[in-house]
């Protein structure tokens, strides 16, 4: 591709992950031609079903459907989606059965028109869409595959459920994890271009095969409003936002939980998100206090109460929900496979892997010591102002900007 040739993504992208900042980046860096996504709550006829039913008798799926909200910036004559393929993906599911999902559908759509006449693919799919990624580069195209998770993922869950047999989910075995993790590097052999989220995804991806020249490193962002709330923390309240799962350390949590019970802390370990019932009823999880999932919109308030933010995760990409815990001020305490921007003894706590002992010790340090945790208070929301999504479109272009020919 000659220098003068600018790049013209079609990005392939389920979902609304970041409210759809990537197409939006490229949007507004005149590099968008295409985006194909499953469906947005605010365009064709569901637009109309928010003005329709008030949002006090929307149930929470639809809530969450429509607040997929496509930035008013990218034009929708450059958006194609693939509703009818989820409702018939939903339908598969409910009735237990076979069919195509809508990743497939999303991929058909791209390769019936040819990538909209764009001369780069950016991918977020894991590994579904090699064959497409072959197809597109044949064509000359660029490819530009965003690795949000660690390819050792499975690994670190299996290792899991193999010290908590009685808690595996569903059939997933070694050996399809070790083939999704070949196929994860044939896709990296296919790329021009690896985006990571953090330093632990670049890792396992180079450590699986990847050429270390052609990754980058791409932190997420968030929102810049959440650096102008006022935080407001309830003293011993720690919080965890996420699934609830063995992978995310829910249950290493659940100790830490019971551990500062017995110390008497007086620690309320307050746990948000989706939780299955049966869950609920494990006495490995038992401790927390279990919210379950609350709206999108409520979850702000969550962040400014608590007085500190916990996520014993295993395995992640970068999270998220630890921008927004930094950004309202809570010092974060996490593990070193968390992909994290926290500072160990600056804006937060990092503590190994599995250790319920070291997050209880973790969280009865900070909120215990008043005068640490708001040193550590003031750092996190500093450290947060430098990764906002405007930062992030900079960082994101400036990554694009390498496969260039003769860059």
């Amino acid at each position: 591709m000659p220098d003068s040739v600018p790049l013209r993504f079609a990005v392939l992208q389920p979902g609304a992950r970041l409210h759809y900042a990537l197409p939006a980046v490229l949007q507004r860096a005149g590099m968008l031609e295409r985006l194909y996504t499953d469906f947005c709550g605010n365009t064709g006829s569901l637009r109309h079903l928010e003005h329709l039913l008030p949002r006090a008798l929307q149930p929470a799926p639809v809530r969450r459907m429509l607040g997929r909200k496509l930035p008013a910036e990218i034009p929708r004559a450059k958006v194609r989606e693939v509703r009818t393929a989820v409702m018939r993906e939903k339908a598969a599911k409910i009735f237990r059965m076979k069919g195509a999902g809508s990743a497939t559908s999303l991929l058909a759509a791209a390769r019936s028109e040819h990538f909209g006449g764009a001369n780069a693919i950016y991918t977020v799919l894991v590994n579904e869409d090699i064959e497409t990624c072959r197809e597109a580069k044949a064509r000359g195209c660029k490819i530009v595959h965003e690795a949000m998770l660690s390819p050792d993922i499975g690994l670190w869950l299996d290792e899991e459920h193999e010290r908590f047999p009685g808690h595996r989910l569903g059939e997933r075995s070694i050996e399809r994890v070790n083939a999704g993790r070949e196929r994860d590097r044939m896709k990296y052999e296919i790329a021009d271009l690896i985006i990571a989220p953090s330093e632990f995804v670049k890792n396992a991806v180079i450590a699986l095969g990847a050429d270390a020249s052609r990754v980058k490193v791409v932190p997420y962002g968030i929102d810049g409003c959440w650096l102008q709330s006022r935080p407001e923390p309830v003293q011993g309240r720690a919080l965890f936002v996420g699934n609830v799962s063995l992978l995310k350390g829910n249950h290493y949590l659940a100790e830490a939980s019971r551990l500062l019970a017995q110390r008497r802390m007086g620690c309320n370990v307050r746990v948000v998100g989706p939780v299955h019932r049966h869950v609920l009823d494990d006495p490995l999880f038992h401790g927390p206090s279990y919210i379950g999932q609350v709206p999108r919109s409520e979850i702000r308030s969550e962040f400014l109460a608590a007085d500190v933010f916990v996520l014993p995760t295993l395995c992640e990409g970068s999270a998220l929900v630890h921008l927004e815990a930094m950004a309202s001020g809570v010092p974060v305490i996490t593990t070193p496979n968390c992909g994290s921007v926290v500072r160990d003894g600056i804006d937060g706590i990092i503590v190994p892997i599995r250790s319920a002992t070291a997050v209880a010790d973790a969280i009865e340090r900070i909120v215990t010591d008043r005068n640490l945790r708001e040193t550590m208070s003031r750092n996190a929301r500093e450290r947060a102002a430098s990764f906002t999504l405007d930062q992030y479109g900079d960082r994101l272009v400036s990554a694009l900007s390498r496969i260039q020919e003769g860059n």
